[in-house]
């Protein structure tokens, strides 16, 4: 991640390709059309576990970069809902497994949401009002997003960890096959 001067303000765009870094097109729904369902889960799941990491280093403190924090918690979003959409598309009964608790999580914390702007949807997925979002100070953000404060941080690490670790065992067998060789066609 890049660490970045309590002057210098980032976009959410910034955040959001610092997050999909091993793989920038997974970002872009132009190119995720050209990603196998395997490729695509396992990027989101490499990104919402950056992202997951990024919102719980924060301090929330006065001393941050209040307009940063904002930022991420967009991109954070957007990851989040690239990781429900792709986890929740396959035909791997534990990516399902696993895009259920997402939305569960989210829905369980729905209401610390909504003080801040982010609304759940029905399909699970989180919409940001960043207009509200901006209105919030540093401490309404701090209990849902902190280490030490949230539980919703700490859940949403370990299903982005077993979602890349069932990803990475999908893709690695889509790459070699069965056999658990590289299958290469000349």
């Amino acid at each position: 991640m890049a660490k970045v001067s309590s002057g210098v303000t980032l976009t959410a765009d910034f955040y959001l390709n610092n997050f999909y870094q091993a793989n920038r097109s997974a970002r872009k729904a132009a190119e995720r059309n050209k990603l196998s369902a395997n490729e695509l889960s396992y990027e989101d799941a490499r990104a919402l576990k950056r992202a997951v990491g990024k919102l719980g280093s924060y301090e929330f403190s006065d001393e941050e970069n209040v307009e940063n924090i904002y930022s991420t918690i967009k991109a954070f979003a957007d990851t989040y809902n690239n990781t429900l959409t792709s986890s929740a598309k396959s035909d791997d009964t534990d990516l399902s497994k696993y895009s259920r608790q997402l939305k569960n999580l989210a829905s369980k914390y729905s209401d610390d949401f909504k003080k801040i702007g982010i609304t759940v949807e029905k399909n699970g997925t989180l919409t940001v009002n960043e207009d509200l979002l901006k209105t919030k100070s540093v401490d309404t953000l701090k209990s849902t997003f902190t280490k030490d404060d949230s539980r919703f941080i700490s859940k949403t690490t370990s299903i982005a960890r077993k979602l890349k670790s069932n990803t990475y065992d999908a893709l690695y067998q889509e790459m070699t096959g069965n056999g658990g060789l590289i299958n290469i066609t000349l």
